[in-house]
């Protein structure tokens, strides 16, 4: 169950790269190609679903795909930690600010993909001690983000647990990509 746990955590970071990478990006980090990581963990997603028709496969997998961006706007919404690693009036863990040498992806991300403007702006706020009024004003809209993120996601999962087996529902519980 190890293995599948570190596929997991792994295919749950990868599903946020980007689809493309250059050979300087690639020198950068040392020969890492995301593309080819991504294709690695699809095809062990596809070992582990025990899928073999390639019909049934590309059914699946697109609502894997859907099930793992809702997913990610689920988690971008979930909070800003970098508030815990930041000081007042310090850049060093505030939203677009220095990560001490660490590159970020599109959007701010770790991993790519865009961050919630809501979310963001919420965060700021609470960052520079906004007055009570525009917190909750934040606050109410990145709720709201989040309850119509989750439905999304709620959605996605229903119609991929729509074409999945028993045991391949209960992988992907066991992966993390469904509830």
């Amino acid at each position: 169950m190890n293995k599948l746990a570190l596929f997991a955590a792994a295919a749950l970071a990868l599903g946020g790269l980007t689809a493309t990478s250059t050979a300087q990006e690639q020198k950068s980090r040392g020969g890492f190609n995301p593309d080819e990581m991504r294709a690695r963990l699809t095809e062990r997603m596809r070992e582990l679903l025990e899928v073999k028709n390639e019909d049934e496969w590309k059914l699946i997998y697109a609502r894997i795909e859907k099930a793992q961006e809702a997913q990610r706007e689920v988690r971008s919404l979930n909070g800003d930690f970098r508030l815990l690693f930041s000081r007042s009036g310090e850049q060093g863990g505030a939203p677009g600010g220095d990560q001490g040498g660490r590159t970020r992806g599109p959007g701010g991300s770790p991993f790519g993909g865009t961050p919630n403007p809501d979310a963001e702006a919420f965060s700021k706020a609470v960052q520079n001690k906004a007055p009570t009024d525009e917190l909750k004003q934040r606050m109410a809209r990145v709720r709201e983000a989040r309850k119509n993120a989750e439905a999304k996601y709620d959605k996605a999962a229903d119609d991929l647990r729509q074409v999945l087996t028993v045991r391949q529902e209960a992988t992907l519980v066991a992966i993390g990509l469904l509830k």
